[in-house]
């Protein structure tokens, strides 16, 4: 689907190869199933928690971890922010999932909830387009909060040393 060639955005990431549109859909689904079930778990507490805490770890998941949500973090991958190159912080993290955080914050709320999940769905299925569509595989999350998905490589200490000459 992509080429093995570098083509980046920004000139600053010289880094390993962007994602592939599979793998930003699978950690999207896990981090939607984590999602959900932060909603539903907080909502068995206290009915108010429920949205409250979806919505606030649908904002930051993307800056946990050196930028890895937990479904980023089980498929591979990482959030950067393309200026320069370091992982998302929380201000990013939130601009990428706007849409989902104001889902989860009128998800209760009696007949607003139909309307937002009208809304909703239709920029999810414009989302995972631009993933697939596009050779660059952003989102319109990505171009709000200027972020970039890519492959995560553990660099160890010692696959990093220098030889001694």
């Amino acid at each position: 689907m992509f080429r093995s060639g570098i083509s980046r955005r920004s000139p600053i990431f010289l880094g390993p190869v962007r994602s592939t549109a599979f793998h930003r859909i699978a950690a999207k689904l896990i981090d939607g199933v984590l999602v959900v079930a932060v909603f539903f778990i907080g909502r068995a507490l206290w009915a108010p928690l429920g949205p409250l805490a979806a919505a606030f770890y649908a904002a930051i998941q993307d800056s946990l971890a050196e930028g890895q949500s937990i479904g980023k973090k089980i498929i591979g991958l990482r959030v950067l922010d393309d200026g320069t190159g370091i992982s998302c912080d929380a201000a990013s993290s939130a601009m990428r999932n706007l849409p989902l955080v104001i889902a989860f914050l009128f998800a209760t709320v009696p007949v607003i909830w139909v309307f937002v999940f009208l809304m909703v769905i239709p920029f999810m299925v414009l989302e995972v387009y631009l993933v697939v569509a596009l050779e660059t595989g952003v989102r319109l999350g990505d171009i709000m909060a200027n972020t970039l998905v890519v492959e995560h490589f553990e660099v160890h200490p010692d696959d990093a040393a220098i030889p001694p000459l």
